[in-house]
């Protein structure tokens, strides 16, 4: 017989985390329609986006272009979007998949989250609780089974953790406003436990994110073996989030910047997570 024309995966970790991606991809959608106000079902027009504004505002263009013309075209658009990613994903190689795959999760949930924080008035604890279940359901679809080479991906993984921790700390310093520096009561950040360090000098700020950072380091050291995965894929989703919400939100960079950080991520995941090209499944030790 001649070979298939397309080829689909046969890679279970791929064909895992696909579904993982779909289920992000979904709540995403659903996020944005349940989230439109009352008068868009009978005038898409008033549609709006994640952070709350118009789909129309020019101060932070997002991709929400398909609800202007109703929730008909949005939902078909949607559907072939996320047919279109399945299988995608499945006729990829391996390790490109599995890039595209985190970029999809990356980038949806951080939509998603603008909808639970804003939309349905969650706030800081949108990105912590949407972040923890995604983490946990993640690393039980990617490491099933906990492998010999578990210790290493836990190694490298950390210091990518540390690295975005570190990241959204700098962000946080640099969206001060000039007048901070010499009057720390002026800071600007919507979380209290950094806005509290803040608001005591940049120096007593820089003290406790290097003190968080290295616990958080040390104890993703020494957890079993899945907890600190879930543990370092949690901390790396919420400062994602911390880091974007300065690109989006305070600088105006639109929706793309928070997309590319998550495509950046993605990358480095997938070669410190699954660094062996022939790498199939984790056995058990």
């Amino acid at each position: 017989m001649s070979e298939a024309f397309i080829k689909l995966t046969d890679n279970q970790i791929v064909k895992r985390l696909r579904w993982v991606m779909t289920g992000a991809i979904l709540i995403s959608m659903v996020n944005t329609l349940l989230g439109q106000p009352g008068n868009f079902w009978q005038h898409p027009k008033m549609a709006i986006r994640g952070d709350g504004l118009s789909i129309y505002n020019e101060t932070n263009h997002t991709f929400d272009f398909f609800l202007g013309s109703g929730w008909q075209p949005y939902l078909l658009a949607s559907l072939i979007y996320i047919s279109g990613a399945f299988l995608l994903v499945s006729v990829l190689p391996r390790r490109v998949a599995m890039i595209t795959i985190f970029s999809f999760i990356f980038g949806h949930y951080f939509g998603s989250t603008n909808w639970l924080a804003v939309r349905w008035h969650l706030g800081i604890n949108a990105a912590s609780i949407y972040g923890a279940v995604l983490a946990a359901i993640i690393v039980f679809a990617a490491f099933p089974t906990i492998g010999t080479n578990t210790d290493q991906v836990i190694k490298r993984l950390r210091w990518l953790m540390a690295a975005v921790i570190l990241l959204d700390a700098f962000n946080t310093l640099l969206g001060q406003p000039a007048s901070y520096w010499h009057h720390p009561e002026m800071v600007h950040e919507g979380n209290q436990f950094s806005r509290f360090f803040l608001m005591r000098g940049w120096y007593a700020y820089c003290a406790i994110e290097l003190i968080y950072c290295s616990v958080m380091f040390w104890l993703v050291s020494v957890f079993p073996k899945r907890l600190p995965l879930i543990f370092i894929f949690y901390f790396i989703f919420i400062h994602f989030i911390g880091a974007s919400n300065w690109f989006f939100y305070e600088w105006r960079m639109g929706m793309e910047t928070p997309v590319i950080y998550g495509i950046i991520l993605s990358v480095l995941i997938v070669l410190l997570a699954f660094l062996h090209s022939d790498m199939k499944e984790p056995t058990v030790n």
